[in-house]
């Protein structure tokens, strides 16, 4: 709540954060927990304000053991969290719809981490971000009512927010995820092409095998010998067959193939490699399947890597074709981009400074300053 007194008297905005998957730990919650560390850190010393920040876990993290997994994601995401509170809250599977109600009502502001499942909240201003496309949202009458009760949904790309307010008609601002630009630093190049994707056995959503072809068809047709594909993504214990896989489908090729990378490994990665490729959505149609916006294509332009990228889901958000990158559609323009590039050193270097501008535009900082705009 807001606590005003006389002037000079200190003003607490109680804020309350809430993603059910703290203990992934993946991009969405570094969006999520990126407003809690700045919203914690802050204070307007002219109106002498402050905020509290909660993180709240949903019933089925009361028990994770919360130091250990706070621990991991402030070195995974370089985030200082030393001033979030980490609270188990009403909410979630199981929990008393009576009890949150109550709960909630002593927030001034509530982001929640949504995956088109929501709930009625009764803090004072409710900020929804979705990050991924859904379609098809519940918009029955309970739908309707639980979502009058949200003032604003904020999206991770105009991507995003065009198919989701097909479903959902309520106020939408696109603010684009932070994204680390201010680490990554261009470093003497090598002729290599990088790809960043999960290595992700199930549903293969990277198209790493599709890449690997297209360099095979580039490698024969010209002779380039002297150059090699770096493909870099996590994965867990269920891809090790999707990796050996891709290794077998890449022998004898200059492939290099690196599951759970260490970022400041990737980091030289990313300064070292000219080009970037990125294929996710290639031969998709659900939106599902495509890049909803698109991290490590801002990572790789931060890197002076000039991104040939496909043209679905996010990516034409973040890459000015023919100025900071490449689009394309298909193979042959995937590699006809690619061989300008490889041919023309002055016009690489040209489009290379052009997307380390560009990489600017999707910076932490920028990102702080538009969710204070929210407040």
């Amino acid at each position: 709540m807001l606590i005003w007194g006389q002037p000079g008297n200190l003003i607490i905005v109680k804020i309350a954060i809430y993603s059910p998957y703290l203990d992934t730990a993946g991009g969405g919650e570094k969006y999520m927990l990126t407003i809690a560390e700045y919203l914690s850190k802050k204070d307007s010393g002219q109106a002498r304000m402050t905020y509290e920040v909660d993180f709240l876990l949903g019933t089925h993290l009361y028990d994770l053991d919360v130091p250990v997994t706070v621990d991991k994601i402030q070195q995974l995401h370089n985030l200082d969290l030393s001033r979030v509170n980490f609270i188990k809250a009403p909410i979630g599977v199981g929990s008393s719809g009576a009890k949150r109600l109550a709960f909630l009502k002593k927030y001034d502001y509530l982001f929640y981490l949504g995956d088109g499942s929501i709930f009625y909240s009764t803090a004072k201003n409710n900020i929804l971000h979705i990050q991924s496309p859904i379609k098809n949202i519940n918009t029955g009458v309970k739908g309707k009512i639980k979502l009058s009760s949200w003032k604003l949904i904020i999206y991770n790309s105009k991507f995003t927010k065009d198919i989701v307010e097909e479903s959902w008609r309520r106020p939408g601002k696109v603010i684009y995820p932070p994204v680390s630009v201010e680490e990554i630093k261009p470093l003497k190049k090598k002729k290599q092409i990088l790809s960043v994707g999960r290595f992700y056995g199930f549903l293969k959503d990277k198209k790493h095998g599709f890449l690997i072809d297209s360099f095979k068809n580039m490698v024969d047709r010209n002779n380039l010998d002297d150059w090699s594909l770096h493909l870099v993504g996590g994965a867990g214990e269920g891809d090790k067959e999707y990796v050996e896989e891709l290794k077998k489908i890449a022998k004898g090729l200059s492939i290099f193939i690196y599951p759970n990378l260490p970022f400041n490994d990737l980091k030289k990665l990313y300064g070292e490699s000219r080009i970037y490729w990125h294929a996710s959505g290639y031969g998709e149609t659900e939106p599902t399947k495509m890049e909803h916006f698109g991290i490590t294509t801002v990572e790789a332009m931060a890197g002076g890597c000039v991104p040939v990228v496909i043209a679905k889901g996010g990516q034409p958000e973040i890459v000015e074709n023919n100025k900071s990158g490449f689009l394309w559609t298909n193979e042959e323009e995937l590699l006809k981009h690619t061989m300008s590039l490889i041919n023309n050193t002055k016009l690489t270097e040209k489009i290379s400074r052009e997307a380390i501008k560009r990489s600017k535009m999707f910076s932490k900082e920028k990102f702080c300053q538009n969710i204070e705009k929210l407040i």
